[in-house]
């Protein structure tokens, strides 16, 4: 018996993640929405039905920067939906602060690499499909700012020296997200899941309108010549379609098109070793 499909998008309450939800409710998904603000979930989940009357949309609470919620999101998750289709580890943190997790991380790390790794991995039993069963997808939102990274030390990642906005942590961060999604592509296939690292191109978000990461003269831009992220979102759909691109995973997709992944995200040294602490930094 065939189950509705079912979507988990993090950071749904704004921006792409927003614009994801409202696109798959029209097309007939069941919708696990992950968010910190539940009032904004809430009003969320509200204009999604007003207007989608019979999708089904289940609401999960959790602060993404602390493990601790992610596990216990997940396991919710797990207990509603044994079965999901697709994964949108959407959420990220862009800021020039430094803010530290509460088990220790520097919140660049903490959201944008950390936590799409620890949900993924929490949420693989309902992800993992047998034999000729259609194929699951975990799509990483990861940014076009990671071409500014020339270098990764997976060992300060947790606690780099500089913060620095766009081009700093941040941008290290989400070319740590592009790698893990590199070297996990072939093990995640051995259960019948695709991944692929997802750069929605330049958007208009509450992120990209005020963060304190993003260098001024960049903010005032955004309304002139970022998009709006409903048109991105049908690209992000696209790329979630284990059809699409040939049915390739582990690779990395900006703005509708498949692109050579950056060099170091190809590193099998890198990659080991940002697993290796990946790994050891999700633990309790």
């Amino acid at each position: 018996m065939s189950h509705a499909k079912v979507a988990v998008i993090t950071g749904s309450t704004g921006g792409i993640g927003g614009a994801i939800a409202d696109q798959l409710a029209e097309n007939g998904w069941t919708l696990v929405l992950v968010n910190r603000n539940s009032a904004k979930a809430e009003a969320q989940k509200a204009d999604i039905n007003r207007v989608h009357p019979h999708t089904k949309i289940d609401l999960i609470q959790a602060d993404l920067m602390d493990l601790d919620q992610i596990k216990r999101a997940a396991q919710e998750i797990l207990t509603i939906h044994p079965l999901i289709d697709a994964l949108y580890n959407n959420s990220g943190v862009l800021t020039s602060q430094r803010v530290m997790s509460a088990q220790g991380h520097e919140s660049n790390y903490a959201v944008n690499t950390l936590a799409p790794y620890v949900m993924l991995e929490s949420l693989r039993p309902a992800l993992k499909r047998d034999g000729d069963a259609p194929k699951t997808m975990v799509i990483n939102t990861t940014s076009a700012a990671h071409n500014s990274a020339k270098s990764i030390d997976v060992d300060a990642l947790s606690e780099p020296d500089i913060i620095g906005g766009l081009t700093g942590a941040y941008a290290t961060t989400k070319l740590a997200l592009t790698t893990m999604g590199r070297a996990l592509a072939e093990d995640l296939a051995k259960d019948g899941i695709m991944v692929r690292s997802v750069c929605p191109g330049a958007v208009i978000t509450p992120m990209t309108k005020t963060s304190d990461g993003m260098p001024g003269i960049l903010k005032m831009l955004v309304p002139l010549l970022f998009n709006k992220p409903d048109k991105q979102a049908g690209k992000m759909i696209y790329a979630a379609l284990p059809e699409s691109f040939g049915a390739r995973t582990g690779i990395y997709i900006t703005n509708g098109k498949e692109k050579t992944a950056p060099k170091l995200a190809n590193d099998p040294r890198v990659q080991a070793a940002l697993i290796k602490k990946l790994s050891a930094d999700a633990m309790p």
